[in-house]
């Protein structure tokens, strides 16, 4: 799937920013933890509901027919009539009922939406209080304990929760080990491994990597921003998220602007990848045309009716700089987020619905049929499909989850970055102009009193 990531998604990953208010406010990361108790919501479910409870979700790489079967489970536990609809240009539709006053009881807008806008709009209902509820069908414990603490804090907007997670895509690099089993090579860990390895793979014919040279940001997650994080660790990044002068020219994103500079230019990249699709490229890697690849992992699903017979993809992180400050176990994760919009007509059924989604039973039937990770806790008896037992140990393992949540706040600076990654990527500029585009624009944007502020940490 083309998918847009969401940030803390750490925001997935999928919000797209909105920079029209003319208030200039500073919004500090949230956190789960510490946070002041809130006196649970109830829900009226015995009132009569106002026409059908709406349940509107993208239709993407997982289908809507979880979504539909849920709902006619829902509707025959509670006795209600549910109307489920699934688009895969869903924000499109949600969007005159919104202006209309009409919109869904739930939803999964997908990626087009402009999230932010919508809860700077007032349009989306404050959860802290029904998350302080018990989770569907128990009667201890809170259904806030029950998310990942990490990716709740994604859809946090001035320390209350808005937007909430569901399931999880893990960005990073896939390498075919078919083709590397075959040579005998191991995928690298680090940069150095990485250098050692280029050469041996060109002398056999297999370029070492392809990309999705006509969407750029694949290439920011997969090796500007996760390389400038293990240079610089974290606060690097969050620097840059948070506009913080001078964080987009650091010695850690120059250095990581750099390497990608130093592969380019010794060929590491498969000739024509700059104009190739996300289709296309991967297409190529699965031929074996090229032995890694950027990609989240939705790559099964996405490729599943063009996967070659015999061929075995695994995922892998970036690789590290040995010498780096950065956690090394670190993670770019990103979510599409559900949003419970406060002018529906039977709200309560809608966040009911969205708490029986997530309880375990579901939250399991979800990963076994989809074949994704979740933000629910404690499905560790989780029968994993064979590509998703790697990204799931890696996902465990993971002391950093991060994400790029600037693109969603300032969407003009992400649009620069992008840019400037295609134009780094087909040689046209080096590191150093590709940094400088960057601060500049990051400049412009801190002094737009018209933007709201957000600082990341």
């Amino acid at each position: 799937m083309k998918t847009r990531v969401f940030g803390l998604l750490s925001l997935s990953v999928l919000l797209v920013g909105c920079a029209g208010t003319e208030t200039t406010e500073e919004i500090a990361g949230g956190s789960t933890s510490g946070a002041p108790k809130v006196q649970a919501a109830t829900l009226d479910l015995e009132k009569p509901t106002n026409g059908p409870v709406t349940v509107k979700v993208f239709k993407g790489g997982y289908g809507d027919d979880f979504f539909i079967e849920a709902g006619q489970e829902y509707a025959k536990e509670h006795g209600v009539e549910v109307n489920t609809e699934g688009d895969p240009r869903m924000w499109d539709r949600l969007r005159p009922d919104f202006v209309a006053g009409n919109p869904p009881d739930v939803s999964w807008p997908g990626w087009g939406m402009d999230y932010w806008g919508l809860v700077y709009d007032g349009q989306v209902e404050q959860m802290d209080a029904y998350l302080a509820m018990p989770s569907y069908g128990q009667t201890a414990g809170t259904w806030l304990d029950t998310f990942d603490a990490d990716l709740l804090k994604l859809g946090q907007y001035d320390g209350k929760q808005y937007l909430l997670p569901f399931h999880v895509n893990i960005n990073g690099w896939w390498y075919n080990k078919t083709v590397f089993d075959k040579h005998g090579w191991k995928p690298p860990v680090t940069f150095d491994d990485l250098l050692a390895l280029g050469p041996k793979m060109k002398a056999a014919g297999v370029a070492p990597l392809t990309f999705q040279g006509k969407y750029p940001y694949y290439m920011l997650y997969a090796f500007i921003y996760p390389w400038a994080i293990s240079s610089g660790g974290l606060s690097a990044w969050n620097d840059c998220q948070s506009l913080v002068p001078g964080a987009w020219q650091s010695e850690h994103m120059l250095r990581a602007a750099k390497s990608v500079e130093q592969l380019r230019d010794a060929g590491f990249f498969m000739g024509g990848s700059n104009s190739l699709s996300h289709i296309q490229s991967e297409t190529e890697f699965l031929k074996g045309k090229a032995g890694m690849i950027p990609c989240g992992t939705w790559l099964y699903a996405e490729m599943e009716n063009a996967w070659p017979p015999g061929v075995v993809a695994e995922f892998m992180l970036p690789p590290v700089y040995a010498n780096g400050k950065g956690d090394k176990t670190t993670v770019m994760v990103a979510i599409e987020p559900f949003i419970v919009p406060s002018k529906g007509k039977n709200k309560d059924h809608g966040i009911n619905y969205f708490r029986y989604i997530t309880s375990k039973e579901k939250a399991l039937q979800f990963v076994e049929e989809k074949g994704t990770l979740m933000a629910i806790k404690g499905l560790e008896g989780a029968i994993y499909p064979p590509h998703l037992k790697r990204p799931a140990e890696i996902f465990d393992q993971a002391k950093t989850k991060w994400h790029s949540e600037y693109r969603f706040w300032y969407p003009e600076l992400a649009q620069e970055a992008e840019k400037a990654m295609a134009a780094l990527l087909e040689g046209k500029i080096d590191a150093a102009t590709f940094c400088a585009r960057l601060e500049s624009k990051a400049e412009e944007v801190r002094n737009n009193p018209k933007i709201k502020k957000h600082t990341v940490g």
